[in-house]
């Protein structure tokens, strides 16, 4: 009897689901609420229509996989493979904005954003130049 050898391929995440796996991790982290989760997808054009109904299957995996050894690593690998060239700057800017309207701009907060930029591509000044325009949006006037 010959027993076969087979590798599993890796789970891959679809580039609007890595995007909102990304937004999971924040709230894993302590940004914001379910609700508030909610609240700021439901408007976002850029998921599509069915990003409630797919953060129902993606908000558990993905706090699984951070509980786990080494699961922010693996998280931020998978969410890093799900970006392309054109839509680096996007994905960015989608956590930086989730972050600067629910966080508090904690270490933790701004820790998450670093490894997160780092994992999808994206250099220090264009980072910074994105952070900046998210507090910018997220700030009242009144």
């Amino acid at each position: 009897m010959t027993i076969e050898k087979t590798t599993a391929k890796p789970f891959e995440l679809s580039l609007q689901d890595g995007a909102l796996a990304a937004l999971v991790l924040a709230r894993a982290i302590g940004v914001g609420g379910r609700d508030q989760l909610v609240q700021f997808l439901e408007p976002s054009p850029a998921l599509g229509t069915d990003a409630l109904a797919r953060l129902d299957f993606i908000e558990p995996l993905i706090g699984d996989m951070v509980a786990a050894r080494d699961g922010l690593d693996a998280v931020l690998d998978m969410i890093g493979a799900t970006v392309t060239p054109s839509t680096i700057a996007p994905f960015y800017m989608l956590l930086a904005d989730y972050i600067a309207l629910y966080g508090t701009a904690s270490p933790e907060e701004m820790r998450l954003l670093q490894r997160f930029g780092e994992a999808i591509g994206i250099d220090r000044l264009t980072r910074a130049a994105l952070d900046s325009a998210a507090q910018a949006r997220a700030t009242s006037l009144t």
